[in-house]
């Protein structure tokens, strides 16, 4: 095999060199740049796989919040858990949509006697519900106004329940005067 002379394109003069003193000083300065250059790609390359893997979740983040949503437009129910369905498939990219609301519903679900002993439901529902305090105080006034009779519980009054007599003859009315007069 011959050995071919590759030629010389900087010559020996060192005008050719510009800045660099010798071809040895260029070489090194090629070196540096190129090695620059590497980590340069590298993080440009690094860069746009964070990039598109940021886009990625932005994709899949939107796509569940838009599945859910759907769901809470077509199911009522489903709207007070929305929030925490978002957070549990962002999460958790195995997780089941129906699944996790069935979870969520069976696990906050109250029966009406839950509600009943419930103080912020009846606070916040029941109580403060104009049209069910004007239904329970209706209600109550056509009772009390029937003509049903009073409950008089004994020791609670001093009103007689049978109309005073009236003495008809002087001897009853003195005989009435001798009694109350007695009693006190």
């Amino acid at each position: 095999m011959e050995d071919l002379e590759q030629p010389n394109y900087l010559g020996s003069n060192k005008e050719n060199l510009g800045k660099f003193k010798d071809a040895e000083s260029l070489l090194q300065a090629y070196n540096n740049l190129e090695s620059e250059f590497t980590k340069k790609s590298q993080r440009l390359a690094q860069l746009e796989d964070e990039k598109d893997l940021r886009e990625i979740e932005i994709i899949k983040k939107a796509d569940i919040e838009q599945r859910v949503e759907d769901y809470a437009n077509k199911f009522e129910l489903v709207r007070p858990f929305k929030e925490n369905l978002k957070t549990i498939l962002t999460e958790n990219e195995n997780a089941n949509l129906e699944d996790e609301i069935l979870r969520l519903i069976s696990n906050n679900y109250n029966n009406a006697e839950g509600f009943m002993h419930d103080e912020d439901f009846l606070n916040n529902y029941i109580y403060s519900n104009q049209e069910i305090k004007d239904k329970i105080i209706k209600e109550y006034i056509s009772k009390i106004t029937q003509n049903s009779p009073i409950k008089v519980e004994s020791g609670m009054s001093n009103i007689p329940l049978t109309p005073p007599r009236v003495p008809t003859t002087i001897r009853e009315a003195g005989n009435l005067a001798k009694t109350i007069i007695k009693q006190k």
